[in-house]
């Protein structure tokens, strides 16, 4: 998801980043996770170590994105 530049930098928000969307009624709200780096890193080296690569992800996002809107127009 792209993020806007003035918001990224109004969240300090770099790539190792990572936020949160809340629904409050009819308003999203979005905000900087303040994981801690070495979770973080630790999830990252298991995933580097499954082979799945980021282009995989993408992919397995897209495909899912596309199942759930064919479930919902119907």
């Amino acid at each position: 998801m792209t993020i806007p530049k003035k918001v990224r930098d109004a969240l300090d928000l770099d790539d190792e980043d990572f936020v949160e969307f809340a629904r409050v009624g009819n308003t999203i709200l979005l905000r900087k996770l303040q994981a801690r780096r070495d979770k973080v890193q630790a999830i990252r080296e298991k995933i580097r170590r499954s082979g799945l690569t980021r282009t995989r992800v993408e992919a397995l996002v897209r495909e899912t994105r596309k199942e759930m809107w064919r479930r919902r127009r119907r």
